[in-house]
């Protein structure tokens, strides 16, 4: 097989940590690998090992750089264009990391440019590269969602990175679109990010590598997913039976109301959406999804607890927040009405009972250990 008729993907970061595993992987399995890094020392001594195990464009320089995102295009050119593009490159940020209200103004203007607008000019200048159906993986973080005290920069940076993924995906339905959070990994950069901490419990960046290499090499749609809560492609267990994503299918009279109640309300992000002649339709992320079953006892049990009352129907909405007084005030905001004053379960969460516009049942639930401003009835 020539180069030009394997795949080709390219790296950035890939001296070191995420990248040099994800390249190791790939490089094993065949690809063409067109790899970067700052450091061209440590960049030279990823490409002397991946070089004996398949073709490598080693090109040392910053993401940030204009002329080295040009360099990196190319490269892909010769190599017949990109079946994957994997943005891991990126900067923490000063180290130990301030608080918001004391961070450097141009310190966080450099996390910015590296973190959230170096990876979309790396796109923008390897889109003429790009294959049919190529695959774009945006790393990210869970300080991308999550409120953690330090991290206000960096966070801030892939939660903007993880819209742009969004947007990007919505824009270009050809391509799959992935933000991925490879979860905890004993890297450098999580040493800079703990400074003077042993963070030997945390899982080597091979761990996470399986569920990268599934999304490259898989049909996934578009989205956010955790790297290490994918199961591995090729390990011999896929009978065609694994399912993918659970998906709750709504139909509405009104679908605008209901549009603005999940959206506004809950303020769940667009994933798809279409309009025709034959109607219209739209799909929302809701975050990680379970399939929750109970027997009628449990179930009418749930019911008094939450609602005071048996309620009718076998289906009920579930959704898992950060505050569910704040989230019921927004959601009755736009309609839906109270069953019961929050709850504090005998299993420890808060719970509040609403019932939609369209008149489902919906349980908002708060796990014990969050804080809550809410006053529990």
């Amino acid at each position: 097989m020539t180069d030009s008729q394997k795949r080709t993907v390219l790296i950035t970061g890939a001296s070191r940590g995420l990248g040099r595993a994800l390249a190791r992987a790939l490089a094993h399995e065949g690809w063409n690998l067109i790899i970067d890094a700052r450091g061209a020392q440590a960049l030279e001594e990823a490409a002397s090992e991946l070089t004996a195990l398949t073709r490598v464009e080693a090109i040392p320089g910053d993401v940030t750089d204009a002329t080295h995102r040009r360099t990196l295009a190319e490269a892909a050119g010769r190599l017949g264009g990109l079946d994957a593009l994997v943005n891991n490159a990126g900067v923490l940020g000063p180290s130990p990391q301030p608080g918001l209200l004391d961070y450097p103004l141009d310190a966080l203007e450099e996390v910015y440019r590296a973190n959230t607008l170096a990876p979309l000019a790396v796109i923008q200048a390897a889109k003429e590269q790009l294959k049919p159906g190529a695959c774009i993986l945006n790393i990210t973080s869970d300080a991308a969602a999550e409120p953690y005290e330090g991290w206000g920069g960096y966070g801030s940076s892939k939660a903007a990175l993880e819209q742009m993924s969004n947007v990007l995906a919505a824009e270009n339905p050809a391509l799959r679109v992935y933000r991925v959070d490879p979860g905890d990994m004993r890297t450098r950069m999580q040493g800079e990010a703990f400074p003077g901490e042993d963070i030997s419990d945390r899982p080597l960046p091979e761990e996470s590598v399986p569920g990268l290499i599934r999304l490259l090499t898989g049909d996934l749609p578009s989205g956010r997913y955790e790297a290490r809560n994918l199961p591995a492609s090729g390990d011999g267990t896929d009978d065609g039976r694994e399912v993918r994503e659970l998906r709750l299918v709504l139909t509405v009279e009104d679908f605008d109301r209901a549009a603005t109640f999940y959206r506004e309300g809950l303020e769940l992000p667009i994933v798809e959406q279409w309009s025709s002649q034959e109607g219209r339709g739209l799909v929302l992320d809701a975050g990680r999804a379970t399939l929750e079953l109970l027997d009628e006892t449990h179930a009418e049990h749930v019911d008094r607890i939450e609602a005071g009352r048996k309620t009718p129907g076998p289906v009920r909405l579930a959704f898992e927040v950060l505050d569910v007084g704040a989230t019921a005030a927004s959601l009755e905001g736009q309609g839906a009405v109270a069953e019961k004053e929050t709850v504090q379960t005998p299993w420890g969460h808060l719970n509040r009972r609403l019932r939609t516009p369209d008149g489902l049942q919906l349980t908002l639930f708060q796990p014990a250990a969050q804080p809550s401003g809410t006053e529990v009835a």
